[in-house]
């Protein structure tokens, strides 16, 4: 199965694939925020490094969040466009449960949402069983007394696609692919007076 992925949730930008178990990535670097100038040159150079194009890719992913809200909707469209157009398939990737890939038993993932609230799941067993998923504050967070693994970057674009692979393997298929929001944004708070 040859995947193609992005996540534009964070401050750096990732674009990956595995085309025929060939791996490739492309990860801007963390003071650049110009997601949208530079995804369709990611794309680009990550299959030219793979001698393929986008109408090789069997299953396109996207990271759908939590995250930053103008990042989220930069790749989620960008994705939904790439299977539009190709009439190609699509699987999403939550990033709470793409912090905890890899990891077993009982476990909070969170995301600094500023302003001392997080984004935050908790999770049983591993990062596919999600017990919830919500915005938090840290003294909330921290109430649970159970192991928190916080967002590093750069995420690993390796397991993205492990992610997606399982995702697609199962048929977890998005027929309308759509970004994960937990709270509002700024200016949807400061309209409704919050």
């Amino acid at each position: 199965m040859n995947i193609l992925a992005i996540d534009s949730t964070t401050d750096r930008l990732v674009v990956c694939a595995r085309i025929d178990g060939k791996y490739a990535e492309k990860i801007s670097g963390e003071d650049v925020k110009r997601h949208n100038g530079l995804l369709l040159a990611y794309v680009d150079e990550v299959l030219a490094s793979l001698g393929r194009t986008l109408n090789d890719i069997d299953v396109f992913a996207a990271v759908c969040g939590p995250g930053s809200f103008t990042g989220i909707r930069v790749g989620v469209s960008t994705v939904k466009a790439f299977c539009s157009a190709l009439d190609k398939p699509v699987v999403a990737v939550d990033a709470l449960s793409l912090i905890g890939y890899g990891k077993s038993g009982e476990f909070i993932t969170a995301i600094d949402a500023r302003n001392d609230n997080y984004y935050a799941a908790m999770f049983s067993g591993d990062c596919f069983n999600v017990v919830w998923e919500k915005s938090v504050t840290k003294t909330e967070l921290l109430s649970y007394n159970v192991s928190v693994t916080y967002q590093t970057l750069p995420t690993s674009g390796d397991d993205i696609i492990s992610i997606a692979e399982r995702r697609a393997a199962q048929g977890l298929f998005e027929s309308n692919l759509s970004p994960v929001y937990l709270k509002k944004s700024q200016a949807e708070r400061m309209k409704d007076g919050e």
